[in-house]
């Protein structure tokens, strides 16, 4: 596959992920709530995996490093953009009013607890220079042709002590 093929599918890759990884997260901490519970909601937690399975994949694919990079960068830059807000003192509450109310409590959720270490985690997989170069197509190297071995010396014929003895005892 040429590079140009591999990183177009690439950046298809972290476009479509990006929303999905973060309607991960948001879905998972709405049905979630936050609160200590003695059991498990198992729906919760394959949506957790989901999500995780899918940033690995993102991660560690040979695809092209386009597909982390994306998601990185928009994760980063989400988180990246409230700090700034609040260091500057404005409203801590950066797009509160775009995002409906039912979505609010997860739209929190990822913003301040996953939106900077998911970025983190998959920009550092995309600096790998490796990440960047297309799969070496190698020639197998040709066989050396070998000498076949040479046999071992065949033993010198040594005369029978049977023989010998057969003759004497006659």
């Amino acid at each position: 596959m040429r590079n140009g093929v591999r990183h177009l599918l690439g950046a298809g890759a972290g476009l479509l992920a990006t929303p999905l990884i973060a309607a991960g997260f948001i879905v998972g901490f709405e049905r979630f709530g936050g609160t200590a519970r003695m059991t498990v909601d198992w729906v919760v937690m394959a949506v957790f995996v989901g999500t995780l399975i899918l940033i690995g994949a993102l991660a560690g694919s040979r695809v092209s490093p386009l597909a982390s990079l994306l998601p990185g960068l928009a994760f980063t830059g989400f988180i990246g953009a409230a700090l700034v807000r609040i260091a500057l003192g404005g409203d801590h509450r950066m797009g509160f009013d775009l995002v409906p109310s039912e979505f609010l409590e997860g739209y929190m959720s990822l913003l301040y607890t996953w939106s900077l270490p998911t970025g983190c985690i998959l920009l550092a997989a995309s600096v790998f220079p490796s990440r960047w170069r297309s799969a070496r197509k190698t020639d197998p190297p040709a066989p050396e042709p070998q000498e076949a071995p040479k046999p071992p010396p065949l033993p010198k014929r040594i005369p029978s002590r049977r023989s010998e003895r057969s003759q004497q005892l006659m």
